[in-house]
């Protein structure tokens, strides 16, 4: 069953600490329509061989959903490894106490990372034509697996409840989100779920104008996600940078951000946190 998300993302090129202008390359997210996107070709590949927010079969385990082993649940991940293989930990795809993608390491990426903890409901729908040319069907394909992946990592990470819309505008040089949850993906390389997951940020806050209102010399000031940044790096003196349109770090501002499965976690507590100081 598809579920599809919505954001306008336009990422900014990072100069020194944080993004500049964008122009749709991999490490340079591109802005369009006032929200920005992660641009790139890295797609899944992008975060240590992760292709997929879901598992298959592997280790010692059996199909998803069984018990005590890899491929779905019990105590083997969804990495594709048996007991305390790489991404092990108690989730797995689709059941176990890990969730859809999760698990101690998650989805085919290892070290780090949490089980399930949330029960988000964000769901998306994809505009299609009714007769789609060859162009639209490749691209409703790529939007639809970057989609799905990039919820499955919000869903299991938060609780939040959102309807998003999604489209493919060719018109857009690369992808953008809005607040009002629609989202539109435009170049072929911001068609993965890194991109997705920044874009779904825009819809759920980052970049409006109550965000703006807490930018003040380059610094979000909201008390909820500097206390989380901080708990995540146990910094006591960070604080989160941010432009009127994004957030760093964990802002997904680059596909290259990604190593593992904490990086998309971390993502998740911040805008979570970010959406608390909105008072979302």
């Amino acid at each position: 069953m598809l579920r599809f998300l919505a954001t306008n993302i336009v990422l900014l090129a990072f100069a020194a600490a944080g993004p500049a202008a964008c122009t749709g390359s991999e490490d340079s997210p591109a802005d369009a329509g006032g929200s920005s996107v992660a641009s790139g070709s890295g797609g899944a590949a992008a975060v240590g061989g992760q292709t997929s927010a879901s598992s298959s079969a592997g280790g010692d385990g059996g199909a998803a959903g069984s018990a005590e082993g890899s491929g779905g649940a019990g105590t083997g991940g969804s990495g594709g490894a048996g007991t305390g293989g790489a991404g092990a930990g108690t989730g797995g795809a689709g059941a176990g106490t890990g969730g859809a993608g999760a698990g101690t390491g998650g989805a085919g990426a290892g070290g780090g990372g949490t089980g399930c903890v949330g029960m988000g409901g964000i769901t998306y729908t994809l505009a299609m034509a009714p007769a789609p040319t060859a162009d639209q069907q490749s691209a409703y394909e790529m939007i639809t697996s970057a989609m799905d992946e990039a919820l499955s990592h919000y869903n299991c990470y938060t609780s939040i409840d959102k309807s998003l819309r999604v489209s493919y505008e060719p018109s857009v040089a690369t992808a953008d989100g809005n607040v009002n949850g629609s989202i539109r993906f435009g170049a072929r390389s911001s068609m993965n779920y890194i991109t997705a997951m920044h874009e779904i940020s825009h819809t759920l806050g980052v970049g409006s104008r109550e965000f703006g209102a807490l930018v003040v010399d380059g610094v979000f000031t909201g008390s909820e996600a500097t206390s989380q940044l901080r708990a995540i790096t146990g910094n006591e003196s960070d604080v989160v940078h941010a432009d009127n349109q994004h957030f760093w770090p964990y802002g997904l501002n680059y596909t290259t951000e990604v190593k593992t499965t904490d990086d998309l976690v971390n993502h998740c507590k911040i805008v979570v946190a970010i959406r608390a100081d909105l008072g979302f």
